[in-house]
C-alpha cells in the first residue's frame, strides 16, 4: 500500500476459488471465480475513431472517447460481449495508469453517463474545463503501477467512456495509458442450493471481494438480458443473509 492509501491494481486481482458480491442498483449477485486472465495493455497511445493518433494542445480538452484498438478502431478493448465460449460468465475488473502528469481523464462509465470521484454537492464536473474534481492523474494512478484510486467493473455490453484535459499551458501531449485488467469466467451462486455460502459472503463470515459495478451515487442496472444470460437475480443484503 501506498502513503496515500492507494493498493496497485495488480494486487487486487481474484485468484481461482475466490468469493465475490457484485453491487448492482437491484442488489448484490454472489459468485465464485473459476478461470481467469490478466490483460494488459502497454502502452496504449490514445487513438480516435479512426485510429488516428489523439494529441491533446494545451490547455485544451478532448471529448469523449473509448478505448479503441489501434489495429482495428472498430473494436473496443474494454468491452465484453454477452456470450462467452466457456460456458461460464464473464467480467472485466482492472485500472489504467496514465501519463504525463498534465494530462487528466475523467471516465465515464457506461459512457456518456455519470463521472467518478465528485464530492457529494459538488456543481457537475466540468471536463472540457478541466475542472478539479473527478479526473484520473499520474499522482494518483500512475502510469507503471495503476491503483485502485478507480476500481472499474465492466460487465458484458457496456462501453467505459473517458474525457481528457491538458493542464499544461506550453505543450500539447498525447496520453499515454497503461491498461490492467482481468477478465474473470464465474460461477453464478443462486438460492437455493447456495443459500449457507451466500449468508456466509453477506455476514462476511468468508473472505469475499465486495465490488460495484459503475461508480455514480448509484450502481448499474443489471437489466433484463443480464439476468437472463448470467440467470440471477440480484438480492439485498438482508435477503442474501435471509437464508432461503
Amino acid at each position: 500500500m501506498s502513503e496515500k492509501g492507494l493498493i496497485p491494481i495488480l494486487d487486487k486481482f481474484l485468484q481461482k476459488n475466490y468469493l465475490f458480491a457484485l453491487e448492482f442498483r437491484e442488489g448484490f449477485v454472489f459468485g465464485r471465480v473459476v478461470r481467469r486472465r490478466v490483460c494488459q495493455y502497454k502502452p496504449y497511445k490514445l487513438v480516435d475513431a479512426n485510429a488516428a493518433a489523439v494529441t491533446i494542445s494545451a490547455a485544451s480538452a478532448q471529448a469523449e472517447l473509448r478505448f479503441r484498438d489501434p489495429r482495428n478502431s472498430q473494436n473496443d478493448l474494454l468491452y465484453l460481449k454477452a456470450t462467452t465460449n466457456s460456458g461460464y460468465p464473464w467480467l472485466m475488473y482492472g485500472a489504467f495508469g496514465i501519463k504525463p502528469q498534465y494530462i487528466r481523464a475523467y471516465p465515464r462509465f457506461p459512457e456518456g453517463k455519470d463521472l467518478s470521484g465528485k464530492l457529494p454537492d459538488a456543481d457537475p464536473t466540468r471536463p472540457s474545463s478541466g475542472d478539479d474534481t473527478g479526473y484520473i492523474n499520474e499522482l494518483n494512478s500512475p502510469y507503471d503501477e495503476p491503483t485502485d484510486w478507480l476500481e472499474i467493473v465492466i460487465p458484458p455490453g457496456q462501453h467505459l467512456g473517458c474525457e481528457y484535459y491538458n493542464k499544461d499551458t506550453a505543450r500539447s501531449y498525447q496520453p499515454v495509458l497503461n491498461l490492467q485488467f482481468c477478465v474473470y469466467w464465474f460461477q453464478a451462486l443462486t438460492k437455493p442450493m447456495y443459500a449457507a455460502l451466500i449468508r456466509s459472503i453477506a455476514l462476511r463470515q468468508v473472505p469475499a471481494a465486495f465490488l460495484t459495478v459503475g461508480f455514480g451515487d448509484v450502481p448499474l442496472d443489471i437489466g433484463s438480458s443480464l439476468t437472463r444470460d448470467w440467470e440471477v437475480q440480484p438480492m439485498s443484503l438482508e435477503e442474501a443473509i435471509g437464508g432461503a
